[in-house]
């Protein structure tokens, strides 16, 4: 019983050494000192853009 309690344990430490690396990852710098992060919410902001231009176009 004490056995099973044990690994259920490990599987948190492992998700959240795993949480850890993702989040230091898109947290730190990349390209010209902004972190991915910020590049992914760009992307995002230019494509919901370049929509809302498409739909308010006449028809």
């Amino acid at each position: 019983m004490k056995r099973t309690r044990r690994l259920r344990g490990q599987a948190m430490h492992e998700y959240l050494v795993i949480l850890a690396i993702v989040l230091g990852v898109f947290g730190l710098p990349a390209f010209d000192g902004k972190p991915l992060l910020v590049f992914f919410a760009e992307a995002v902001a230019t494509g919901f853009a370049r929509f809302l231009a498409s739909i308010s176009l006449p028809l």
